[in-house]
């Protein structure tokens, strides 16, 4: 396992001692989350992306993404309604089991196992899931939710996000044939650095024991469903766009990702069941983490 693996493993129980230990509690989660979000995930983005080439086929990325998410919410619809969950329960199910844990979990793992051009990648990959994220998933979350929260709230927060108007200002400067200056990457390059080692504290401080307890059946079906489910759509997607190397590899390990820590967010502003998307979170993390010595012989074998 690479170097890189290895200490995100151990960052991340770092984070989860920290967090049962009481010693960072929620609102150090939120203020770290924020920063790698809107300072060390821009920078990764732009430093990363100016290094590699794009292919021509990188639109078939952000459409794979589609092609994982949508299926994934209609299936999770479906399972929860058969489950007959009460309302805010099965709004839950399907943000976390929807969501893919892009920025704390797979931008950092795909960047250990294969660098910048798997990265740029997975980045191309969020474009999709992110939009997806911030209207779809965010638009259920409203609708089985109590809160009076809008659509309009959903298009700010995605118009406003930092790494989107960095993937849009990289994609730019390349698309015209140029490259960012010198002096600009020395001063990225640092905060570039932080991205993975605070992703993974993040992850680890994210993990709620108590959350786990109280849902752990129900949470358990739904990172089944997130993971399983979504390595299923994942293996659908390259075969329906033809995706080969890299590409095929990075969607595939992308749809398996664990459930993301803004479901957590998305869930307490609409007020669903916060536990069992908390559950799932951690769960889903947990496993993931748990995987991740595996990951190169995976990556190997989905390379060849």
């Amino acid at each position: 396992m690479p170097t890189s693996l290895q200490a995100f493993i151990v960052i991340f129980l770092i984070g989860v001692l920290l967090r049962f230990r009481a010693v960072l509690v929620k609102t150090h989660v939120e203020r770290v989350a924020t920063f790698v979000f809107s300072v060390s995930l821009p920078a990764t983005i732009l430093v990363s992306l100016d290094r590699v080439a794009l292919a021509p086929t990188a639109w078939k990325l952000p459409l794979a993404a589609c092609l994982i998410t949508l299926p994934m919410v209609v299936g999770s619809w479906q399972l929860a309604r058969l489950l007959h969950l009460p309302r805010e329960t099965q709004g839950g199910f399907v943000l976390a089991t929807g969501s893919i844990n892009s920025v704390f979990f797979a931008f950092p793992v795909i960047l250990a196992t294969f660098g910048d051009e798997g990265l740029t990648q997975a980045v191309l990959f969020d474009l999709g899931q992110t939009t997806l994220t911030l209207t779809v998933l965010y638009g259920l979350a409203v609708w089985y939710g109590a809160n009076s929260a809008t659509p309009r709230s959903a298009a700010i927060r995605f118009f406003a996000s930092p790494p989107l108007w960095a993937l849009i200002c990289i994609l730019t400067v390349k698309l015209s044939g140029h490259h960012l200056p010198p002096w600009l990457l020395e001063i990225l390059g640092p905060l570039h650095l932080t991205t993975t080692p605070l992703a993974s504290l993040v992850l680890g401080l994210s993990i709620s024991f108590s959350a786990v307890r109280r849902t752990a059946r129900l949470g358990a079906l739904g990172v089944a469903v997130r993971m399983g489910g979504g390595l299923l759509l994942g293996w659908l997607a390259v075969v329906l766009l033809d995706l080969t190397g890299v590409e095929r590899a990075v969607v595939i390990l992308v749809a398996a990702m664990p459930s993301a820590v803004s479901s957590v967010i998305f869930a307490a502003e609409t007020r669903l069941d916060e536990e069992l998307v908390a559950s799932i979170v951690a769960l889903s993390i947990c496993l993931g983490v748990v995987m991740l010595p595996w990951l190169p012989a995976l990556a190997a074998m989905l390379l060849g």
